[in-house]
């Protein structure tokens, strides 16, 4: 290994970021490191609608990126990039920092995408992080304080949307009207024809409606607009949550240097940036050429990161880069207060056994790992021996 002396740069530390920083620093420990993220905490969003829940509590899906970091012997910076010079090597941050690297890996996530739909960005709540859990989580409890049946609307019929709708219906009742509002002809139209169908019985138990075929044209303070087959109909909200899409986080990105898919930065599929060979996209902000169809989620972002830390490594040793293959290796999603439904490696589970071995695999994957989840999961180790077919950092997202 040729020793080098300015930093690897990671920029972001979600799913992507954390993985190839602690696989690489892992493989090659003498490499310099450095991590960046605008943020204190790692946010393990799978689990947020388990901290909305209290099925588990805030701090065990939010360990600190310093604990983190600095067991690993990896440097870690808090600031916000405002602008990458990929000719001189050189990032700037909003306190007038500048940083010069190596190789940079860029990896800042995504954020929710409104499409542009008049009003939703001014009234609509979001569960992207752990801001808007807590402030999704604030209006819950004040409605709990007024009359029954205030009508709510969650638009986005994928995993997120129902998820959300099943933990929202177990938690409050008869509190809230709930009602899914989907653009497609079915809910979950992307994922396993299993968890589909046991996501439809979760939703019908609950009598959560859903309305098929139907696209927001405008939310304002006190309505909804819904346009399908029928026309345009306006009707009456109390809260709409809006999951029904995200978009790359690239703000910091004013060049025309780089190529663009889809709004995302194209890599080939060695991950490297087009034209920038020794820089890389991993994760939601970019799109393999040739493989446009793999999906923004955890699953591929960490297969993604583990893969780079090998590929880096050939870099510096002036080998030739493998090119990324993705493996599915399925899917979980939360249906409900202590359920759940699995569809992965040949295994099909759903119910509690279901809700259990989701939290199992999940605590399996948590970066800095709690006393808490691991007792929680120790018990199903024994017991359970099927569990252990699940228990790999890449299986699922």
């Amino acid at each position: 290994m040729k020793s080098i002396q300015k930093p690897i740069v990671i920029v972001g530390a979600g799913f992507a970021g954390m993985t190839v920083a602690l696989n690489l620093k892992n493989l090659y420990p003498s490499l310099p490191i450095l991590v960046v993220d605008s943020e204190s905490n790692f946010i393990f969003k799978p689990l947020m609608y388990e901290v909305l829940s209290k099925e588990i509590r805030s701090w065990e899906a939010t360990p600190k990126f310093a604990n983190i970091f600095s067991d690993a012997g990896i440097t870690f910076l808090r600031n916000c990039l405002t602008n990458i010079s990929f000719k001189e090597n050189i990032l700037e941050f909003s306190d007038e920092l500048k940083l010069s690297y190596k190789y940079l890996v860029i990896c800042t996530g995504s954020i929710p995408n409104s499409y542009l739909i008049k009003g939703v960005d001014e009234n609509c709540y979001f569960f992207n992080d752990f801001h808007d859990l807590n402030k999704l989580e604030t209006f819950l409890k004040e409605s709990q304080k007024t009359v029954l049946h205030k009508k709510l609307f969650i638009v986005g019929g994928g995993p997120s949307g129902i998820e959300l709708a099943c933990k929202i219906k177990d938690l409050f009742k008869d509190q809230f009207e709930i009602n899914v509002i989907e653009k497609s002809n079915e809910l979950l139209y992307k994922n396993k024809i299993f968890n589909r169908e046991e996501a439809e019985k979760a939703l019908e138990k609950r009598k959560i409606k859903v309305l098929l075929n139907s696209i927001v044209k405008e939310v304002s303070e006190n309505n909804i607009s819904i346009c399908n087959e029928d026309g345009i109909t306006i009707l009456d909200k109390d809260i709409v949550i809006w999951t029904a899409g995200v978009k790359p986080n690239l703000s910091y990105l004013e060049t025309d240097d780089l190529i663009k898919k889809d709004g995302r930065i194209l890599v080939n599929n060695k991950l490297q940036i087009e034209n920038n060979n020794d820089c890389f996209a991993i994760g939601d902000i970019s799109i393999i050429s040739g493989m446009e169809d793999l999906p923004i989620t955890a699953q591929v972002a960490m297969q993604e990161g583990n893969h780079l830390a090998k590929n880096i490594g050939l870099l510096i040793q002036g080998k030739d880069l493998l090119p990324f293959e993705f493996q599915d290796n399925g899917e979980m999603i939360s249906l409900g207060i202590g359920e759940a439904s699995i569809s992965a490696l040949g295994i099909t589970l759903s119910g509690k056994l279901a809700f259990e071995a989701r939290r199992l695999i999940y605590a399996s994957k948590l970066p800095d790992i709690t006393e808490s989840l691991k007792s929680a999961s120790s018990w199903i180790i024994q017991k359970k021996s099927i569990f252990k077919k699940f228990l790999k950092k890449d299986n699922l997202n």
